[in-house]
């Protein structure tokens, strides 16, 4: 749990830096603008500054309520209940619908449950900030060796392997799959949807 939260710190510091930075750069470019008189560009780079702030507050308030909690509130209704009160959420929030596939509590350690629950939550607040999505699919897999994870959208999609400024929910997701053994793959396209796909193996 120390190695957990000292993660956490690190990467609600590092988000702070870089969306800070972000600002700033937008600020000096308002200033130039309007020191040229050139009042019409600057309507839209303001836009994309609260547009920046909007987003990493959402971010860091998720970190935030992480550090000041151990994840066990997310089990109380079990890691299924979780994934479902997250879907009816999404729901209430971003106006999409959410199919849940949700089978059998898994028998997977208390600390996995948590990190799965965190990694549906980024993932579904992803879609709900950037997607622009009409559907998307809850899944919870249990098989005989292994316990796996689906969030896909058929939103706009990305290219995974280019820079995202400003989005650490993606090395975030790595991070807390990584802490728990779990295998995390990500498939997205321009146009075509992003899938979440969270694999790790169950007691024996």
């Amino acid at each position: 749990m120390h190695d957990e939260r000292q993660r956490l710190a690190r990467e609600l510091h590092d988000s702070v830096a870089q969306t800070l930075f972000g600002i700033t750069l937008h600020a000096s470019r308002v200033l130039t603008l309007l020191e040229r008189s050139e009042v019409e560009q600057v309507r839209a780079i303001v836009s994309d500054m609260l547009r920046l702030a909007n987003d990493s507050q959402t971010e860091l308030r998720a970190v935030v309520h992480d550090l000041r909690s151990d994840g066990s509130h997310q089990l109380q209704p079990g890691l299924t209940g979780a994934l479902a009160i997250l879907a009816t959420g999404l729901e209430a929030a971003g106006g999409c619908q959410v199919r849940l596939s949700l089978q059998d509590e898994p028998d997977i350690a208390p600390s996995t449950k948590a990190t799965l629950a965190r990694i549906a939550r980024e993932a579904l607040n992803n879609v709900a900030k950037h997607a622009h999505a009409r559907r998307v699919d809850l899944a919870l897999e249990v098989g005989p060796s292994h316990v796996t994870l689906v969030v896909a959208d058929d939103g706009r999609g990305f290219d995974p392997y280019a820079s995202h400024p400003g989005h650490f929910g993606l090395q975030l997701m790595c991070e807390q799959a990584m802490a728990v053994g779990a295998a995390l793959e990500l498939v997205s396209a321009p146009g075509g949807g992003t899938q979440v796909r969270v694999r790790v193996g169950r007691r024996r």
